[in-house]
Formats: structure tokens, sequence, C-alpha cells
């Protein structure tokens, strides 16, 4: 120190003390910030290394994407895509920084290579829908004809008017609104049992995987 003060004087050391190492020399020193590694560490992955935040704006930046944080560089550029020959490794990326003559460098955490993403499956078609089931529709009710007289017949006139493409139709003759026992044909001879009740024939229309619509005709006189 003396022979400092001896060939620069006090002035001298005074003002080397204040202005203490350079800016540069302090940016360097005060810790190195970490470079990071955005993106889905996958196989086909676009990966980006995410500059680290220096104390001082570097004059120059590089990098340098290793396997396993060694071995030959896989590339210089800022971003990276996995291969399959990275699967099961770790990739790190150094950033390496120049501040005037003086260089630094930062290394990413290693990040785990994971295979890549399975395609989506398309969605299966919706299965087209089954035709739509329209059932059968009475557009005017039976008639029936005959003498409402013990022993003769009444038969079925007209079964009515109908929009029931595909169906059959069936009978049912009807003693005050309830079936006579085989009375299922198109004609029906009154016995005793019907003297004083009133006669309807129910006409169906049928088809198989469609509802059954049913009409009936309007009651004869009351049988004597």
């Amino acid at each position: 120190m003396k022979k400092l003060v001896g060939a620069l004087g006090t002035a001298g050391v005074v003002l080397t003390l204040l202005v203490g190492p350079s800016a540069t020399q302090q940016a360097v020193s005060a810790g190195v910030p970490k470079v990071a590694v955005s993106g889905t560490p996958a196989v086909g992955s676009d990966l980006e290394a995410v500059p680290a935040t220096w104390g001082t704006t570097p004059d120059a930046r590089t990098y340098e994407w290793l396997r396993d944080g060694e071995g030959d560089v896989l590339s210089r550029a800022q971003d990276y895509v996995p291969s399959e020959a990275d699967l099961g490794h770790t990739l790190v990326v150094v950033e390496r920084v120049r501040f005037g003559a003086t260089q630094d460098e930062s290394s990413s955490a290693p990040v785990a290579i994971a295979g890549a993403a399975a395609p989506t499956a398309a969605p299966a078609p919706a299965p087209a829908p089954a035709p739509a089931i329209v059932p059968a529709v009475n557009q005017r009710r039976p008639t029936i004809k005959g003498t409402a007289k013990v022993g003769k017949k009444l038969s079925v006139r007209s079964r009515g008017r109908w929009v029931a493409p595909g169906h059959r139709f069936t009978y049912q003759w009807l003693r005050n609104g309830k079936p006579i026992t085989k009375a299922s044909k198109t004609s029906y001879r009154l016995t005793k049992k019907d003297r004083r009740t009133k006669i309807t024939v129910r006409v169906s229309a049928q088809r198989a995987g469609y509802p059954t619509v049913a009409a009936r005709s309007a009651a004869s006189k009351k049988v004597r």
C-alpha cells in the first residue's frame, strides 16, 4: 500500500477505492441467473430456451442443447425439437453470454423427454336414424249394416277410411262396448244374449313394429 501511495498519491488511492470493479464485473459476479426451457418435453414437440435475465443486457447470446447434460451439442439454435433418440433422456440448454471481453454461461434444469402424444381417435360416426315409425291414421269410422234382431246377421259395411300402408285389419264385435267371445269376423249373427243391447264393431290396423290403432263403428239400434 505504501508503494501504491508513493506511485499514485493519496488522491489516486481514494479514487481507486471509490470506483471499485466495473459494471460488467458486477453483473457477472452478482450471481448467475437461470436460463429456462419452455414447451412440452416430448418427442416431436418444440422446445425453446427462455433467456436468462442478467443484470446487464449481454452483448451476445448463444445456446447449446445437450443430451443428459453432456456429449455432442445437439443444436445451437434457441429452439430444439426432441427426436426418438432423446426418448428416455434429459435435455439441458446452456446459454453463453458475452459482456464486452467477459463471458459467462447459465444452464437450465434438466427436462425428461417423454414419448410423442398418441393421436386422438376420431369420434365414431353417429348411427343413421331408424326410419320414423308413423302409426296408422283412421280418417272415417267403420260402418255396419243389417237388422238388429235376434237371429239376424250384422255385417261390416265399411272398415272406414285409413292411412295405414302395409297394415292388416282385424275385427272384433262388441256388446254394449264389451268384446263378444269368438266374434272376430266381418259379420256376426245376433243371439238371445244380445237382446236389448247395442252392437258395435271395432276395426284395428296392425303392422309389426308399429302401434295398433283401432276405430269403432256407431252402435246399432237395440237388439229386439
